[in-house]
């Protein structure tokens, strides 16, 4: 054999099975012994993998990771959390249907909603989760589907979820559930009754900064549909950023059990600060979704803290150049604690008249709470503070 021959002839190895670790497939394309191979797996007669814009190993590693903790039968990894999303969407209501969006929710996903899918012919309708009559109304129309949070982005509000899915169903409404902010660790939406679940794994699951995917849950004739929903418009994920996060949710519970505690720490501790007007933690007795999230959520109330300062906006511009331990990062769910301002970065979709009617305001910042030390995120915030 040529140099030029022998340089590209990589020679295919048997893959073990016993690795401790599941390997990664960091591949585009599988190759066959004929096309009969080919037509046999394209059509369903034999199991395998022919390009991985259709499915990978890694991906089916991490889905079935994801749905072990779900509670689910299947999963289906996407690109992106707001892949997951559209994926989600259009696996419910392939035709239009009105759009039913939880009056708090990530401003990303009422992106999505009116910037591709209203075009689409998807209106998009809020609706108050905490009004059992605004849900039951709102359901009793043309087909829809309802869109809500297990906790809410950014100020951590928990709707009695379980009730809201009983009247939804009730109107043969279908509900989808992001349950980005909570992680399985604190809640199971389809054990409440959801239809599908989703996560942006970018964020707790994750958990490192260093990947983009999102991941969505449920029956498994559902998830064959996502799965072809994702491979035809091409949200398939990167087989390394499947193997980072599987690697990543692999310390969930540890992650999640010490930042829960960190996050209601600091949420008590700034509860009673003089620079601050308010404190946005569903663990905390004032929360006014606390008696819910003691219901709904298990083992803490999740990593999210948001605070409204006295001074401001410009109180929060001096804090945020004061912090030395806590940077400003529009995102979440690292292992280190970060902080964001919902007005101008995730929740800017929103008009000024939206946000005030939720209370996102200049003076708002939402902090995801890290595994540090808590003495030391308190102590970085007191001192930014004073």
């Amino acid at each position: 054999m040529d140099f030029n021959t022998r340089v590209v002839a990589a020679e295919a190895v048997a893959t073990p099975h016993n690795a401790v670790s599941p390997p990664i497939f960091q591949t585009s394309v599988f190759a066959f012994e004929d096309a009969e191979a080919v037509d046999q797996l394209l059509s369903g007669a034999r199991p395998g993998y022919s390009y991985s814009r259709g499915g990978n190993p890694t991906f089916d590693v991490l889905a079935g990771l994801i749905a072990s903790l779900e509670g689910a039968e299947a999963a289906v990894v996407a690109a992106s959390g707001t892949g997951a999303l559209t994926a989600a969407i259009l696996t419910l209501a392939p035709a239009p249907v009105r759009l039913l969006v939880s009056r708090e929710i990530y401003g990303g996903t009422v992106g999505l909603a009116r910037k591709v899918l209203a075009p689409l012919g998807y209106p998009m309708e809020w609706v108050d989760l905490h009004d059992p009559a605004a849900v039951a109304a709102a359901c009793d129309g043309p087909p829809a589907i309802l869109l809500a949070e297990s906790i809410s982005n950014p100020l951590g509000r928990v709707a009695p979820l379980d009730e809201v899915i009983r009247s939804a169903h009730a109107a043969s409404v279908p509900v989808m559930v992001d349950n980005t902010f909570a992680t399985p660790y604190h809640a199971r939406p389809l054990s409440w009754g959801a239809d599908v679940v989703v996560h942006s794994l970018t964020k707790f699951i994750g958990g490192h900064s260093d990947l983009m995917l999102g991941v969505l849950a449920g029956s498994p004739d559902r998830m064959a549909a996502a799965r072809d929903v994702v491979a035809t418009a091409g949200f398939t994920p990167d087989p390394f950023a499947c193997w980072l996060a599987l690697r990543g949710a692999r310390t969930l519970a540890l992650r999640m059990e010490r930042a829960s505690a960190n996050a209601l720490a600091l949420a008590e501790a700034l509860q009673g600060h003089p620079a601050v007007r308010r404190v946005y933690y569903p663990g905390l007795a004032s929360h006014p979704d606390y008696p819910v999230a003691r219901s709904l959520l298990s083992r803490g109330f999740g990593a999210i803290v948001s605070v409204a300062l006295d001074g401001g906006y410009e109180a929060v511009q001096q804090m945020v150049q004061r912090l030395r331990l806590v940077r400003f990062v529009p995102s979440l769910g690292d292992v280190a604690t970060t902080l964001s301002h919902p007005k101008v970065a995730s929740h800017r979709e929103l008009s000024l008249e939206e946000q005030a009617a939720v209370h996102i305001e200049g003076r708002v910042v939402r902090i995801s709470v890290g595994i540090e030390q808590a003495a030391d995120i308190i102590e970085d915030f007191r001192a930014a503070l004073s």
